[in-house]
């Protein structure tokens, strides 16, 4: 089973208790960074879509960005054990 980026992005929304359009949107509080570049990197890991088309899905976001995104959590998880829990909840249930 593979998610859709729309499944990913509206169950990162319900983790992290953010809306959509703010997840999809331009504000850089900590919570929606977070839960932002998590959805990136996730749907980069599950599905085939490339840099550009997922930053297509986040307001037209730049690949740059989605890259930066990817690196960012891959390497928090190694050092942050907060952030490395709420990958494995989410990472678990979207492979269910």
């Amino acid at each position: 089973y593979i998610p859709s980026p729309s499944v990913i992005i509206s169950y990162i929304c319900k983790y992290f208790s953010v809306e959509e359009d703010v997840l999809r949107g331009q504000r850089r509080g900590r919570n929606e960074v977070n839960a932002r570049q998590i959805a990136m990197y996730l749907i980069r890991r599950m599905t085939n879509l490339s840099l550009n088309d997922i930053g297509k899905e986040f307001g037209d976001r730049d690949h740059t960005t989605v890259l930066h995104a990817c690196r960012q959590i891959r390497k928090l998880r190694d050092t942050d054990g907060v952030l490395r829990e709420d990958w494995d909840k989410l990472y678990r249930k979207l492979t269910e």
